[in-house]
């Protein structure tokens, strides 16, 4: 599921080489993972403890990130979606990062992001 309920625009164009996510715990189970985009948004995601299921979001410019367990393959098979009907061709492919964040409830969350190579003007 996408959440366009987060941002907040201002700027534009900006990239980025490494996103700084911020945790924040929604109930003693649910955890919103953000970060604050170059581009002025603020995309976010939510996860509940223990899901199978990804959640992710696709900002404006290009960024795009997945959290939980199938975090990695969920954002492969959504961008290889996405390059079949064309709709990433302009910006070069993603460079893809694998990381995690601590959960609120102790242990991590993983992250996986693509920044495009080449950012969508805001």
């Amino acid at each position: 599921m996408e959440h366009d309920h987060h941002h907040e625009h201002q700027g534009g164009g900006a990239s980025a080489s490494h996103i700084d996510f911020i945790v924040a715990e929604l109930s003693p189970t649910e955890a919103l993972v953000r970060y604050d985009c170059p581009c002025g948004c603020k995309p976010s995601t939510e996860y509940e403890r223990d899901s199978q299921e990804s959640d992710h979001e696709h900002c404006c410019c290009g960024n795009v990130h997945f959290v939980g367990p199938n975090a990695r393959a969920d954002l492969d098979s959504y961008l290889a979606d996405r390059q079949t009907r064309g709709e990433d061709d302009d910006v070069g492919g993603y460079e893809i990062h694998e990381e995690s964040v601590s959960a609120p409830w102790g242990g991590v969350i993983p992250v996986v992001y693509g920044l495009p190579h080449q950012s969508r003007k805001h």
